[in-house]
């Protein structure tokens, strides 16, 4: 089944939505980890990504602190079962930051990391899905700021934003 859900983020509603569909997106993966997947943010901070206050994913990750858990540790979990991470961003170095934290304990070749001064393309893709938008992920953008957002798992367009990604950022597909 494909489906696609787009929204405006404005309202403390959609502010939920958003950080409901990223816990989605990466309890899906950490289920089941994309070959290859690709945050592409020219702005890029360590936002909690999972809400495990309960303890609801230590099932998936013993690992994980009963808090909300940051995107960093869940892409070194990913990263750990077999996903290789493509990361593309501006140079500034509080988006180093969060790739700096990653690579710490990982082999180099499993995260790929790219500088673009030009960069404003924004997405989020794996194997079968694509978040693109206006969202940096970042404080604001998850929580703050206005944005539109396109959810998609439409193979068809899911497979050319994916080779759209490679051709740009490198990875497997």
């Amino acid at each position: 089944m494909s489906a696609r859900r787009q929204f405006l983020q404005s309202a403390v509603d959609s502010r939920n939505s958003v950080r409901e569909l990223l816990q989605i997106i990466f309890t899906a993966e950490l289920l089941s980890p994309s070959r290859c997947l690709w945050i592409v943010s020219p702005w890029l901070r360590d936002v909690p990504v999972l809400d495990n206050t309960t303890g609801s994913f230590l099932s998936l990750c013993p690992e994980f602190p009963r808090t909300e858990v940051r995107l960093s540790l869940v892409l070194r979990e990913l990263v750990r079962h077999g996903s290789q991470l493509i990361i593309a961003t501006r140079p500034e170095a509080a988006n180093r930051q969060v790739v700096d934290h990653l690579r710490g304990s990982l082999d180099d070749g499993d995260v790929v990391y790219h500088e673009r001064a030009e960069l404003h393309a924004k997405g989020i893709v794996g194997d079968g899905y694509s978040l693109s938008g206006s969202m940096n992920l970042t404080f604001n953008g998850v929580d703050r700021l206005t944005e539109m957002l396109d959810f998609q798992t439409e193979r068809g367009a899911v497979e050319q934003l994916r080779l759209s990604f490679r051709r740009e950022y490198g990875g497997r597909i």
